[in-house]
């Protein structure tokens, strides 16, 4: 086995009991939560080095990963890992290398954006099904999840540019049929 130097996973597990999840039946929700784990389980038995900040999420069977990495590497090892486990219909590979160094202002800078989008995001109306992660380096936003429709995702967008610490958006919501 790999010994793994610093890797953070984050998952929503809020989902399962909140209004995100009225499109999914209770076994779905099983199902999901098992290939979650099992995704976990695979990513953690590697080794992909240091530094590597992974939101994973699970929805009808797509696992979606997001995202700011060190290389594109990494995020392609990362994605095959995932798409080798049963019960994985597909997935969506939204890790993004970072775009430069960072200095210590401009780390807070984007605590402040992330912040200030989820407070935007949270207020917006968008009614059940949609899931949204906000990540920010460098002043590029990078929002994950899932939405049950192309204007959910495109209001996300607009809501996360709109924020004056936001140079740039990478949308990587997964509009789920």
């Amino acid at each position: 086995m790999h010994a793994i130097k610093s890797l953070t996973l984050s998952f929503d597990l809020s989902a399962a009991a909140g209004p995100t999840m009225a499109d999914k039946t209770a076994g779905e929700m099983v199902d999901d939560s098992l290939i979650q784990g099992n995704v976990k389980t695979k990513i953690m038995a590697e080794d992909f080095g240091e530094g590597a900040s992974v939101n994973l999420e699970t929805r009808k069977g797509v696992v979606q990963l997001g995202g700011f990495i060190d290389d594109v590497e990494t995020g392609k090892k990362l994605a095959e890992v995932a798409a080798a486990v049963d019960g994985v219909k597909s997935v969506d590979n939204q890790l993004h290398a970072k775009r430069g160094d960072r200095s210590a202002g401009r780390a807070i800078d984007d605590g402040v954006a992330t912040t200030r989008v989820k407070s935007a995001i949270a207020s917006a109306d968008f009614g059940d099904g949609v899931a949204i992660n906000v990540d920010t380096y460098n002043g590029v936003v990078l929002l994950t999840g899932f939405a049950d429709t192309p204007e959910s995702k495109k209001r996300a967008g607009e809501l996360a540019a709109a924020d004056g610490n936001v140079d740039d958006v990478i949308n990587g919501i997964y509009v789920m049929d």
